[in-house]
């Protein structure tokens, strides 16, 4: 059955890329600098996504037209149809935003941990030890949602990663919410690789990063069969860019 499952992944793969033909397809990304999984600074997208979406369009024949924006604007852009494909995405995300929408989502794309790093000197404590929890501005600390609401955590919010994981060393917020590879990845540049720990013992979310779309569902369906007939290049894309499971832990 796998061999069978491989065989007519292929065979999608080649029927998509007869269609495709050079037609340009718009992306919607994050206007943010997530390494090592999206950056777009200078207006140019790089990571680990877009080495994926970039290989994906090149072996399909779609020319992607990525189109950077904030968190926020992003969710609404895309449905309004205002660009073809989103990425990253996730069922879990804005689904007040999305739900009069039939959206797509691809097989998943990359692994991720959004949790809590916290000071080597608070490691272990409980939940109940925190008051206050960091966040990059527009991300959601959905595992810390109900303490937030309920008055018992004050969420601080910084347009920055970098100055988010920079207040966290500095002990001006007692932890911070945020996908942990990219955190600890901060930490490696600032030759602090240990100033902040990931407590997996306090509330966190493992999940992974998807290709969304609405009217395009068919550039999804060719991208799911282009990554079964593809596993070896996204094993070497993972280890390259520091993305799979074995650097979550």
């Amino acid at each position: 059955m796998p061999r069978l499952i491989l065989v007519l992944a292929i065979v999608f793969a080649v029927d998509a890329h007869a269609q495709a033909r050079g037609e340009t397809i718009t992306v919607g990304v994050e206007d943010f600098d997530y390494m090592p999984h999206f950056s777009s600074e200078g207006g140019v997208y790089a990571g680990f996504g877009a080495a994926v979406l970039n290989a994906f369009a090149a072996d399909v024949g779609y020319r992607l037209d990525y189109r950077p924006m904030p968190i926020a604007r992003l969710f609404k852009t895309f449905v309004a149809g205002d660009v073809d494909l989103k990425y990253p995405a996730n069922p879990l995300w804005s689904a007040d935003v999305k739900a009069d929408r039939d959206v797509v989502y691809s097989a998943p794309v990359a692994p991720y941990i959004d949790g809590v790093m916290v000071s080597p000197t608070t490691f272990g404590r409980s939940a109940d030890f925190y008051v206050e929890l960091g966040t990059v501005a527009g991300f959601t600390a959905w595992d810390w949602l109900d303490r937030i609401e309920a008055g018992s955590v004050a969420l601080t919010e910084n347009p920055s990663l970098d100055g988010l994981v920079l207040q966290a060393l500095a002990g001006r917020v007692e932890a911070i919410y945020a996908n942990v590879a990219v955190v600890r990845g901060r930490l490696r540049q600032l030759g602090q690789p240990d100033g902040l720990k990931f407590d997996d013992g306090l509330p966190h979310t493992k999940s992974a990063y998807h290709l969304a779309a609405i009217a395009r569902s068919d550039v999804v369906f060719a991208f799911d069969a282009w990554l079964a007939a593809n596993p070896a290049l996204m094993d070497a894309l993972k280890a390259e860019y520091r993305v799979g499971e074995a650097f979550l832990r």
